[in-house]
């Protein structure tokens, strides 16, 4: 998720009204499209897992207590 908004940050400061008030912001780390898309893929695949299980884990789930 970092690495996708560190990217998606990237296009949106470039907008006119953005880049005259905050400037402009060039990302860090570039990534090949089918990289990107292999993360994304990821991502969603180990949330969707991790929500069907409907499991307690005390390092995921213990935070708010």
């Amino acid at each position: 998720m970092g690495l996708n908004l560190l990217q998606l940050i990237e296009p949106i400061s470039r907008a006119p009204a953005i880049a005259e008030s905050l400037g402009t912001f060039t990302s860090p780390i570039r990534l090949p499209p089918w990289l990107n898309i292999t993360l994304a893929l990821g991502a969603a695949l180990a949330s969707t897992e991790r929500t069907l299980r409907l499991r307690y884990h005390w390092l995921l789930d213990g935070g708010g207590h």
